[in-house]
């Protein structure tokens, strides 16, 4: 806290610190300018456009995951459904820490651009790889979600791609469309379809995933979508939940 015993003003005090070069500028905000706004703009589609040509060619050198590790990984989590054509097998992933790993490959659909998200897995598929991220995204995926399934029912709304699988795999009945939001904030931006119907928002047991599908709720039931909640018990998620019942059964 600035103090002046002699009554000066903060000016004063401002003015004093200047002179002693232990404050700069007079505290204004000066705008770029356009020609700078226009470079600022220009390198940021840049960006994304690489984004989405790394995005495009990892989907495109990924291959159908029938009889891979991502098969294995996924029917070890107790996940009996169909896999949908917007999930493959990666064998040799690029990894954010330089390194390459085997990884499921998701397409993300509905974002402004093609992205994807990765899921490295250990070289028998029995589970995530030993390493962080285990999971991470490559592209601009606000908006979009993995879309596991289609159906005519409802949509069901939730975070990962494991627990989409899940719902899939009995613990949900009828003709429904899955997708996987990918993460709380992917949760609240999931830009859903233009006619409203019926939308069940299935939350992880926690405090992050209960409120962004009341976010998600609020968002969607102004948009004139009738909404429901189907929340995942403290501390659990639904592919917890399928492997409870497929442990009890």
């Amino acid at each position: 806290m600035l103090r002046c015993h002699s009554g000066c003003s903060f000016t004063d005090i401002l003015d004093a610190l200047k002179g002693r070069g232990l404050v700069e500028g007079e505290g204004n905000y000066s705008p770029p300018s356009p020609a700078d706004l226009e470079r600022i703009r220009q390198a940021e589609n840049d960006e994304a456009k690489r984004k989405e040509g790394r995005a495009l060619a990892c989907w495109r050198e990924a291959r159908p995951i029938h009889g891979t590790i991502v098969e294995t990984y996924l029917r070890h989590r107790g996940i009996t459904s169909t896999l949908a054509d917007t999930l493959r097998f990666h064998p040799d992933c690029w990894h954010p820490s330089g390194n390459r790993f085997p990884a499921m490959v998701a397409l993300v659909e509905g974002a402004p651009r093609l992205a994807v998200h990765r899921t490295y897995l250990r070289p028998d598929g029995r589970g995530k790889a030993q390493i962080e991220p285990a999971k991470a995204m490559l592209g601009a995926v606000a908006g979009g979600a993995v879309r596991l399934s289609s159906g005519t029912d409802k949509l069901i709304v939730c975070e990962g791609i494991e627990t989409g699988l899940s719902l899939l795999s009995g613990l949900v009945r009828g003709s429904v469309a899955v997708w996987a939001a990918l993460s709380t904030s992917g949760m609240k931006a999931l830009s859903l379809p233009d006619n409203p119907a019926l939308l069940t928002i299935a939350t992880d047991g926690d405090d992050a995933g209960r409120e962004a599908g009341n976010a998600r709720a609020t968002r969607a039931a102004l948009a004139g979508w009738k909404v429901s909640l189907l929340p995942a018990p403290d501390g659990r998620d639904w592919n917890d939940i399928l492997l409870v019942k497929g442990a009890a059964a």
